[in-house]
């Protein structure tokens, strides 16, 4: 069977790489004792599968990965055995049996929610480079990946964006063929309000059904 699980990572967590998380979801399904599938060959592992890497610094409270399992286990004794075997900051919320005809969730995710908490910045700056994005049809950002850097066109992958009190709200692409980071967003406002710090947290992860957005977990459960 196929179970899911949503997680939260946070504190000191959110520090860890994606790499390090799987490798303390390996330590933890071991310490379980789950009957989790394990890869064939020399260095056999588990089949877990994330849908979707976390940038480093950046909390959530809606991960999701998924496993195969050997044996038919509930999902409640799942969650039980799981959360008691992962380390501090990252916090096991709810696990799902998917469905058999569910897609890879890496697959099927589409958009995710972020909040990002202002604590450092003018607000009226902030609300006006807001809204200047959203009355934009181009919004250039510098996307740097190890030496290189290029421009790039973020508009289309912005799906809703709104500023609450001190907290801006940002609903962006996440499929794997357009995902937006929330950090090149906040780029794009601090480049027009000159100066903004802010602490990001992912919400929500989505599937889509008939165009609608839906809670991944929840649009596959058996």
């Amino acid at each position: 069977m196929r179970m899911a699980l949503e997680f939260a990572k946070t504190g000191a967590a959110k520090y860890i790489s994606h790499l390090d998380l799987q490798r303390s979801f390996s330590r933890a399904l071991r310490r379980s004792g789950l009957p989790v599938k394990l890869s064939a060959g020399f260095n056999p592992h588990y089949t877990v599968s994330f849908a979707s890497a976390l940038s480093v610094g950046i909390e959530s409270a809606c991960e999701c990965v998924e496993m195969v399992l050997t044996q038919t286990l509930p999902p409640d004794d799942f969650l039980l055995r799981i959360a008691r075997a992962l380390p501090p900051g990252i916090e096991a919320k709810r696990a799902v049996a998917l469905r058999d005809d569910a897609p890879k969730l890496m697959a099927a995710l589409q958009q995710a929610d972020y909040t990002a908490h202002i604590i450092m910045g003018d607000m009226d700056a902030i609300n006006a480079a807001v809204l200047d994005i959203l009355n934009s049809d181009r919004v250039i950002v510098e996307k740097k990946k190890r030496e290189e850097s290029k421009s790039i066109n973020i508009r289309d992958m912005i799906i809703s964006l709104s500023v609450n009190g001190q907290m801006i709200n940002m609903r962006l692409c996440a499929s794997q063929q357009a995902t937006l980071r929330p950090d090149l967003l906040l780029q794009a406002i601090q480049n027009r309000a000159s100066y903004l710090f802010a602490r990001l947290n992912r919400t929500a992860l989505y599937a889509l059904e008939n165009e609608k957005p839906v809670p991944l977990l929840t649009a596959f459960i058996r």
